[in-house]
């Protein structure tokens, strides 16, 4: 069929390179004008300027191009004829269509031509500047993938056929045949470049053929015919280069390694290049459900939960080993001047490596890589295997600036577009430019550009970037003074008192000598020591009392088990020297809880700390996800909470975060927390015990996690209340499974069914670990307190509030709120806590639930004085006080539209609706305010309990911090704390005055 001739330009109407070599661009011309002619074409089409072009471009750059197009004159004019876009698709639609029962020799020619076809169809595409980097790297990988794929179903058949195996599905042999082909490298990340191998590692699963006793070599049997099929040469080329050295221990493992025994490796021997190399990972033949299981397996291997910089020395020791072996003679870019003349740095270009040396594309890609192995475990929205998806993802979390990224996508995108043109000009596996100055001015001409001197002039600076952003990362921070510890003692002390230290500080020093602290008992972690000691020495000066910080450094060094990662997170981040400093100089609760909590350290690195790096919900659910039972989850969940507990606080003291803001994301979390682990308790419940038909469970929060006001260290206040169909009596399990019922599975009626479960989940939540439980759980909010059951079923419940209830269980339901549970109930539950609110037992009238409240104030300040003038709830007109008057006056109101769990919010309601002076309301409400900062900062500094006589703990940052936020005055003066204790006296003898008014006397 003739080409149409249009007005429009037709896609090859391009501004094609230059022929380097005049003279092959005019025997390819000619030879192509023969075929031409012979094939019974117009010869005046090809004449024509804008096809000449493009035929002198190929003739003249690329002998293998040019050969392609020879070998297939029709394929060519179908691709001048639809363009490459069309030609592309047409050719995988044609493959898609070949049958896997063909022969062995047509299966490698189909494969072998299709490989010709995408391979002349991309370069075009990428010389004429049609495709994107992506679109052409996307091309080239799933050509290998869907050559992969019929290769593989064609073997699986043979083996089939001949009894090998016994596939399960044989029309569909890939369909859970339980042989995995993983695509590593740049073909798992969908990048691969003209003459790439293609890295696999293949696996399979031996529970698929259990009566194989001969599996083993059946799959290395396959797999070797894998390889010849994909890369052996014939008339027709060859499809890709294969390498299997990525898999498992590759000197002494099979090609085909089983699951178990991958899974095991990794889990146990596994090192970094290989959670650098698995993080690429992507099943793409075979058994692709079973290869996806295979990486939620090792995920924790590859992605670790804690920051680990020690990775950054592990990569950087790798590509110094690549430097060593691909070592030039060049010197380093980094060395060079920046306004390196064109000329010099067009001579710095030749014979470079553009792959593996200085500035090269191996350079940017350990960027993304690496700092992903740092921090995607933590944060998995940064894991992607693409080099621009990864830079672009780190950028978007702030770890990467967007200047700097915006440079190595610039600078990856030109390196690959250079490499893809080496290798298409002779189909060599090269990422090297020319030997010769001569040769390098020919290739620049090949790669668009009028001079080299032009070419060198774009690309130098951009290799040097890299460098340089690379160096910047991986480089080992440089340290000339002498190692503090080998110094004599009185040698020490000087020095150290020089920097403002006592003489006990080098006892504290000295003993890091001896047998000292099991952390720093390895020889990298006292390498990485002395890189940071002077610069930890420097940052604990700087604080008011420098021994106490180091004390408590001690302390915390003591402590940790991870000694080369705690280092190398001060060696790679300074910033956090300082600010560790600051957060352990500041309170000795601070240090505790930073000594006991190795996870919360990772919360100092975060610049914003306003601004939370990951996905809590996400992040809460695959750890539970990951787990078979929910107790092996529990230990990752306590480091969860302590670092995003102490993230929230470090956040609140540098006013980054408000005290509103603050306690809502803390009180979010343990949302998270309750309902994620309740969904997990219950369904390991229902597999030991059944389920309830038509049954369900919720948890109910009340007090500070009732109201959105959570600070550090607040209880849960919980009760849990479950509902049944009456007639049910016991729980089932699902008739599938009667047959099969295990001796640990068992009905239980429906009360200690429910009762178990709560035990379960209350148990899930108190679980002690290194650091205490997750949360300290309070139940005696529960109907007839501790003596009722820990799970109250909806028809108590209802039964209680209508009949016993006494009004303080009425005020503390005023803050109830569901979590978790089915929607019908929690529909359920909240009726029924709007029916008690609305209606006390006994006809309770309003004047005895405002007596009721007044005694009860009065019997609670008898029964529980303030423990000192710093006890915010208890003290008079305190916390407590400005709750209750919300509380009751809730209660009296006998209307819904007021009711509200959190209590300023209740009390704006009361005052709208004429049951608070406007006056009164606002006082309270800054009351409220007042006394939960008070109460916040004096938790974060001393925990729970403050200090009777409060100034002896007393720290320049404590009370900067205190008055800054309490008196809107940020000082240092001792004087400051005066002033916070008059204005609480002031604050609470008007909380007392407005309770007196509208609720009654105390008496």
């Amino acid at each position: 069929m003739p080409i149409s001739h249009s007005a429009e330009a037709p896609w090859f109407y391009q501004n094609w390179p230059k022929p380097a070599d005049q003279q092959s661009a005019n025997i390819f011309a000619e030879d192509l004008m023969k075929l031409w002619v012979q094939y019974e074409k117009d010869p005046t089409f090809i004449q024509q300027k804008y096809i000449l072009n493009l035929i002198h471009a190929i003739g003249g750059n690329s002998p293998y191009l040019s050969s392609l197009i020879l070998k297939d004159i029709h394929f060519f004019e179908f691709l001048l004829q639809n363009g490459p876009d069309e030609a592309c698709k047409t050719t995988f639609h044609t493959l898609h269509q070949f049958s896997i029962q063909e022969s062995r020799q047509a299966i490698a020619k189909i494969i072998r031509i299709t490989k010709q076809k995408i391979a002349l169809g991309c370069a075009l595409a990428d010389i004429g500047n049609l495709w994107s980097l992506q679109e052409i790297t996307l091309t080239l990988s799933n050509l290998a993938e869907v050559t992969l794929n019929l290769v593989l179903n064609h073997l699986l058949l043979h083996a089939h056929k001949n009894k090998k195996i016994n596939l399960p599905h044989p029309s569909t042999p890939e369909k859970n045949c339980g042989f995995i082909i993983l695509g590593m490298g740049k073909l798992g990340a969908k990048e691969l470049n003209y003459s790439s191998d293609i890295d696999l590692i293949i696996l399979y699963d031996p529970d698929i053929y259990p009566d194989n006793d001969d599996l083993n070599t059946v799959f290395v049997r396959l797999t070797r015919q894998l390889v010849a099929l994909m890369e052996e040469r014939d008339e027709n080329g060859y499809v890709f280069r294969t390498d299997l050295r990525l898999r498992p221990d590759p000197s002494s493992s099979p090609l085909a390694v089983s699951l178990p025994a991958a899974i095991t490796y990794y889990e146990s021997l596994g090192q970094t290049w290989e959670r650098s190399a698995m993080s690429k990972a992507r099943p793409i033949a075979g058994d692709i459900e079973a290869g996806y299981t295979f990486l939620e397996a090792i995920r924790p291997f590859i992605w670790r939960r804690h920051l680990d910089f020690t990775v950054i020395d592990d990569i950087h020791a790798m590509k110094k080993r690549i430097d060593q072996h691909k070592k030039t003679g060049k010197l380093n870019l980094s060395k060079l001047p920046p306004n390196l003349s064109d000329e010099n740095a067009l001579e710095w270009l030749v014979g470079q490596n553009i792959k593996l040396g200085h500035g090269g594309i191996r350079e940017i890609e350990f960027c993304p890589q690496t700092m992903q192995l740092v921090w995607a475990g933590r944060f998995p929205e940064l894991q992607d295997s693409t080099t621009i998806g990864g830079l672009t993802k780190l950028t978007e979390k702030d770890l990467l600036t967007a200047p700097q990224t915006e440079k190595l996508i610039e600078a990856y995108s030109l390196l690959r577009k250079t490499e893809h043109r080496l290798q298409m000009q002779n189909d060599y596996q090269t990422h090297s430019f020319p030997n010769s100055l001569e040769e390098l001015c020919q290739f620049s001409i090949f790669m668009g550009y009028e001079t080299p001197e032009k070419f060198a002039h774009e690309l130098f600076p951009l290799m040097q970037f890299v460098r340089q952003s690379f160096e910047g990362l991986f480089a080992a921070p440089e340290n000339d003074e002498q190692y503090v510890l080998d110094m004599p003692t009185e040698e020490l002390k000087e020095y150290l008192n020089q920097k403002g230290f006592p003489d006990e500080a080098a006892s504290i020093l000295q003993s890091w000598n001896d047998s000292g602290p099991r952390a720093l008992r390895t020889a990298k972690a006292r390498t990485i020591l002395t890189n940071v000691l002077p610069k930890l020495l420097d940052a604990f000066a700087g604080q008011r009392n420098p021994l106490l910080v180091l004390q408590r450094f001690d302390t915390l060094l003591a402590r940790h088990r991870a000694g080369i990662q705690l280092l190398s997170l001060f060696e790679r981040n300074p910033a956090l020297i300082k600010r560790l400093s600051a957060a352990i100089g500041t309170s000795h609760f601070i240090a505790e809880h930073l000594a006991s909590n190795p996870a919360a350290i990772d919360a100092l690195l975060e610049v914003n700390l306003a601004k939370s790096r990951f996905n809590l919900r996400k992040t809460v659910k695959d750890y539970l996800k990951n787990t078979e039972y929910y107790m092996d989850a529990i230990p990752a969940l306590h480091g969860l909470v302590h670092s995003e507990e102490f993230r929230l606080s470090i956040a609140y003291l540098d006013n980054q975060l408000s005290l509103d803001r603050t306690q809502i994301l803390r009180t979010s979390m343990a949302n998270i927390i309750i309902k994620s682990l309740l969904d997990k308790v219950t369904k390991e419940h229902q597999k030991k015990y059944g389920y309830i038909p038509g049954g369900g469970i919720c948890v109910i929060v009340l007090g500070k996690a009732g109201s959105w006001e959570m600070t550090s260290g607040s209880d849960l206040d919980l009760m849990l209340i479950f509902d049944h169909p009456p007639e049910i009596y016991e729980s089932h399990f699902p008739l599938s499974s009667h047959a099969h019922l295990h001796s640990t599975q068992r009905s239980l009626t429906t009360n200690n069914y429910y009762i178990r479960l709560t035990q379960s989940f209350i148990s899930a939540i108190t679980s002690a670990g290194s650091a205490g439980s997750l949360y300290e759980v309070d139940m005696r909010l529960r109907p007839s307190g501790s003596k009722g059951p820990v799970a109250v079923s909806l028809t108590s419940f209802k039964r209680y509030h209508k009949e016993e209830a006494w009004t303080w269980e009425r005020m503390a339901l005023t803050r109830a709120r569901i979590i978790g549970g089915p929607l019908k109930l929690q529909k359920h539950i909240t009726e029924t806590i709007q029916h008690a609110l609305l209606n006390a037992p006994h006809n309770t009238s309003d004047a005895q639930i405002l007596k009721d409240t007044a005694d009860m104030r009065a019997r609670l300040l008898r029964d529980a004085p303030p423990c000192s003038q710093w006890d915010v709830k208890h003290l008079t007109g305190g916390l407590m006080e400005v709750e209750f008057i919300a509380q009751a006056l809730q209660l009296i109101a006998h209307n819904p539209e007021i009711y509200h769990t959190c209590t300023r919010i209740a009390l704006r309601r009361l005052e709208k609706h004429g049951y608070l002076e406007h006056k009164d309301a606002k006082i309270l409400i800054q009351a409220d305010r007042f006394w939960r900062n008070m109460q916040s900062l004096l938790r974060i500094f001393f925990g729970k309990l403050p200090p009777q006589d409060l100034r002896t703990e007393l720290t320049p940052t404590i009370i900067e911090i205190m008055s800054r936020d309490l008196l809107k005055t940020p000082t240092q003066d001792i004087d400051a704390i005066k002033q916070i204790e008059d204005k609480a006296k002031l604050v609470g003898a008007k909380v007392r005055t407005i309770f007196i008014k509208y609720i009654g006397a105390v008496s």
